[in-house]
C-alpha cells in the first residue's frame, strides 16, 4: 500500500513530522495542537480558545486532502486536566452535529509545550 504525506497550507510548520499521512483511503493526522500559521500558541491558559484553534488547524488539515469533519471515523484527544471536558465535548458536538466518529479522550500530565492544554488526531477515510 502507497504512503504519501501532505503539505498542509495554513496552520504551523511541521518539525520533523508530518501533519497529514495518507495510507490507500485512510487519511491520518498527527496530534494537533493550538498554534496558528506563524507557530505561536493561540489561547494561552484558555482551554475554549484553544480547542477552536485546534479544530480550525484539524479543517485545514481535512480540507488538504479534500475533506471535512463528516469524513472523519475517529478522534483522539488529550486534555491536561479532567474539567476541561466539558467544553472539549461541546466543541465536538459543534464539528460532529451528527453521526459523530468514534473517539477516546485522554488526560495527560502534560503535552509538547507548557502552554498546550488540548490536542487532538483524526483518522478519516477518503472520498472516492
Amino acid at each position: 500500500m502507497d504512503k504519501s504525506t501532505v503539505i498542509v497550507p495554513n496552520i504551523y510548520p511541521a518539525q520533523g513530522y508530518s501533519h497529514v499521512v495518507t495510507t490507500g483511503p485512510i487519511v491520518w493526522t498527527s496530534g494537533l495542537v493550538a498554534h496558528d500559521a506563524d507557530g505561536k500558541i493561540v489561547g494561552r491558559g484558555d482551554i475554549g480558545a484553544q480547542v477552536e484553534q485546534v479544530y480550525q488547524n484539524m479543517r485545514e488539515a481535512l480540507a488538504a486532502c479534500g475533506l471535512d469533519f463528516f469524513d472523519v471515523i475517529k478522534i483522539t484527544m488529550f486534555a491536561t486536566n479532567v474539567l476541561f471536558r466539558p467544553t472539549i465535548m461541546e466543541a465536538r458536538s459543534k464539528y460532529f452535529p451528527t453521526e459523530p466518529p468514534a473517539s477516546s479522550f485522554f488526560v495527560v500530565t502534560a503535552l509538547s509545550s507548557a502552554d498546550q492544554l488540548f490536542e487532538m488526531e483524526a483518522m478519516a477515510l477518503a472520498r472516492t
